[in-house]
């Protein structure tokens, strides 16, 4: 029998099952930083379009180097018919047990209390509900003897790929992607191009985000309730009590046409909404009134923040977009953060950047209850790895990015983190982390900062944010390998899930899986004080780019 105070970490990997055992721990060195200075940020503040044709200007300003580079052809009809494939974030492993309490696992979240998708969710009366290729599995999970499959629901057959689930209360939601075909516009065939090239695009049509909502009270018989579509690539989610945030990427369908004359009608510069509840289906554009455009903005894309309530099925859904790109996301209790790198361009039409400066742009919205407000916006150097390089923290946020350099002829990247207050501007910064690497793995925890860097070794960085205006690297670790994903065992303890290497020259070669668990009570000396080995080279586990590959029972 498990004590009750253990904790247990299981992945797949390989199909091997790991624990986590002992082996000898590693001193660490110190090193410490500088702090930061100010940055203002009104310059990325939205501004609301006051017309269509405004919102025409804009995009006909601004050309985005992606499509606007080299021509855009349609291709035939076999092949702009067919629906291309999306990746699928799969989720952590779900168990059950036999006791009569319903006890289950949940998705491993980034932040207590923001739900987020995952390929498998229980509910609290026990029910199982799965992803099986087009198809939900409903399955009474309680008691462990008597489990079995209730109903089966069916996926809509019309292109449509799911990639996660929500459960709330008797609400199921499923999260994916609808892809809508377009007919062929008239364009000169491909052989006549006078320009061939490997960057030039065919579309064939164009991606809408979808979540359906389902009433699941009845185990054996789910019912559709709604049916919400929004224009573009489905970026993230989050569910915060009743309210499900989901956040797109939708753009313009002018582009599929190359030509700026079809800027004239509608449908083609403003994102469709399409919703079906009670048996009606509506399809509406989204009003100009609802749409802003980022003064600084490079590619002309949407990116659309849908709020749905999953409680009252009546309510009317919130959809804001935002002339400007979005990459990651990342929300608290009451913010939601989207962030967007920015790569400067010498000239409008340059594929290669002149200048060497890729910086980040977050967005801040305040979410509640449903609404969705702009509240700042701030700007960083560098790129961001994922959603675990960013943290809310009381008033303050703060983000890890990596400045590559390779313009000189040699790596002279480094890493970084800011920290913005709640107005977004940069309030403190730790810079020149590892030069000549680059960040593999974040972690939040509080006031302190855990940071992951790789080119030969794994430096761990253990960065003390008691003052948010004085961050500084408190002590440093370096062990062969590096770890993609940090998990708190407890406030004293950290996790890591890589990959072990050994070094080759001025490089190091990746191994097999390293899982290690690190004491940082004392910031200034964290140590390694276990490690396991799982495999060869090439031995690989989903857990080193999905988080929710991961089950972890406290």
């Amino acid at each position: 029998m498990r004590n009750s105070k253990d904790k247990t970490l299981l992945l797949i990997s390989s199909g091997l099952l790991s624990a986590l055992v002992a082996t000898q721990p590693v001193m660490a060195a110190t090193t410490v930083a500088t702090p930061a200075t100010k940055s203002a940020a009104a310059k990325l503040k939205p501004i609301r379009l006051s017309s269509r044709a405004t919102l025409v200007n804009l995009l006909k300003q601004h050309k985005t180097n992606r499509f606007y580079s080299y021509p855009i052809y349609m291709v035939d009809d076999a092949i702009s018919g067919a629906t291309p494939s999306s990746p699928v974030n799969k989720g952590s492993e779900t168990a059950v047990d036999s006791t009569s309490t319903v006890s289950h696992s949940d998705t491993n979240i980034q932040v207590k209390g923001v739900d987020e998708s995952d390929l498998v969710k229980v509910g609290d009366d026990g029910y199982i509900y799965q992803i099986f290729n087009n198809q939900i599995r409903v399955v009474k999970g309680f008691p462990v003897l008597e489990m079995t499959q209730t109903a089966g629901i069916d996926l809509p057959k019309d292109n449509f790929n799911p990639s996660g689930l929500f459960i709330q209360n008797s609400k199921l939601v499923v999260m994916g992607t609808s892809w809508q075909n377009l007919r062929e516009p008239n364009q000169p065939s491909l052989l006549t191009s006078k320009i061939a090239s490997p960057y030039c695009c065919w579309w064939g049509g164009y991606s809408q985000t979808r979540a359906l909502i389902y009433d699941v009270s009845d185990h054996a018989n789910p019912k559709l309730l709604r049916d919400v579509s929004v224009d573009g690539d489905y970026l993230d989610s989050r569910r915060i009590g009743d309210e499900l945030y989901f956040v797109s990427r939708s753009y313009p369908r002018y582009y599929i046409y190359g030509d700026e004359t079809a800027t004239t009608k509608p449908e083609n510069i403003l994102p469709t909404i399409i919703e079906t509840k009670a048996g009606q289906t509506t399809t509406r554009l989204m009003s100009v009134s609802n749409l802003s455009y980022f003064p600084d903005f490079v590619e002309p894309d949407y990116v659309i923040v849908t709020s749905v309530n999953l409680e009252n099925t009546e309510k009317s859904i919130s959809t804001k977009g935002y002339l400007g790109a979005g990459e990651l996301v990342y929300a608290s209790l009451n913010n939601l953060y989207l962030s967007a790198s920015k790569y400067h361009f010498g000239s409008t039409g340059d594929i290669i950047p002149t200048e060497n400066k890729v910086t980040t742009q977050i967005y801040k919205f305040g979410i509640d209850k449903g609404a969705v407000t702009f509240a700042a916006a701030g700007e960083v150097e560098g790129t961001a790895l994922n959603q675990f390089s960013m943290d809310e923290n009381g008033d303050y946020f703060r983000i890890a990015t990596t400045t590559q350099s390779w313009y000189s002829g040699s790596n002279q990247s480094h890493s970084s983190l800011f920290v913005l207050d709640k107005t977004m501007q940069n309030v403190g910064k730790v810079e020149n982390l590892a030069k000549g690497e680059s960040i593999k793995s974040v972690r939040f925890m509080g006031n302190r900062a855990y940071i992951v860097t790789f080119q030969q070794v794994d430096p761990l960085f253990a960065i003390d944010l008691t003052e948010p205006t004085n961050p500084f690297v408190a002590g440093e670790l370096k062990i062969p390998g590096y770890s993609e994903y940090l998990h708190p065992y407890d406030e004293n303890h950290l996790i890591g899930i890589g990959h072990d290497a050994v070094q080759n020259g001025d490089s190091a070669i990746p191994q097999g899986l390293k899982m290690a668990l690190f004491d940082v009570s004392d910031m200034k000396n964290p140590q390694e004080l276990y490690n396991v080995k799982i495999g060869d080279k090439g031995t690989s586990t989903e857990l080193t780019y999905n988080h929710k590959a991961l089950y972890w029972d406290a």
